[in-house]
């Protein structure tokens, strides 16, 4: 998703918040390790580095950061607050299990706020996160539980991305460790 809005609109920022997940809503690994918004960051920055000896250019225009928020949703709401009017804002979602639904609040809500942003339809702006040579949905769990199988890995990171580079993120982690 990230490489497409890049490429899509490549004299835009864009903007990746992580949340900062609490309660139900923590990751963890198939032998518990708690996937922290740090370690979410840090596999962003392996895809956003890009890889010249594989062609891949750097998503120079692409900003990897931390929100205090825990909601993903409350996350973006306060970002829009920091937008100037008359922004064109788009809400980075995938058409997977109707990911975009989440922004359907987020035009009335910035007009009830009075912010004056353009924010794109969400559906519209949607995008379809196939594997292309799979032709399944990517997958951030399967990661999350076979970390340690480069193999069963591949299909859910880009091409340019050494599943190796994964597995030291998550070798890491320490179990129960927040």
């Amino acid at each position: 998703m990230v490489r497409h809005y890049s490429k899509m609109y490549p004299q835009a920022q864009v903007e990746v918040l992580i949340s900062v997940p609490s309660g139900n809503n923590i990751r963890t690994t198939k032998d518990n390790k708690i996937i922290t918004a740090a370690v979410a960051q840090q596999i962003f920055e392996l895809y956003i580095v890009g890889n010249r000896k594989m062609g891949v250019p750097p998503l120079t225009n692409v900003h990897v950061r931390i929100s205090e928020y825990a909601s993903p949703v409350t996350a973006a709401y306060e970002a829009l607050k920091t937008f100037s009017p008359g922004t064109t804002v788009i809400l980075g979602a995938s058409k997977k299990d109707d990911d975009w639904k989440r922004w359907e609040s987020a035009i009335p809500w910035a007009e009830k706020e009075g912010l004056g942003l353009n924010i794109e339809d969400p559906y519209t702006s949607a995008v379809d996160v196939v594997a292309s040579d799979e032709g399944r949905a990517y997958s951030a769990s399967n990661i999350r539980d076979n970390f340690d199988n480069f193999e069963a890995i591949r299909p859910d990171i880009p091409d340019h991305v050494n599943p190796a580079h994964i597995k030291e993120i998550f070798d890491e982690i320490v179990p129960g460790e927040v």
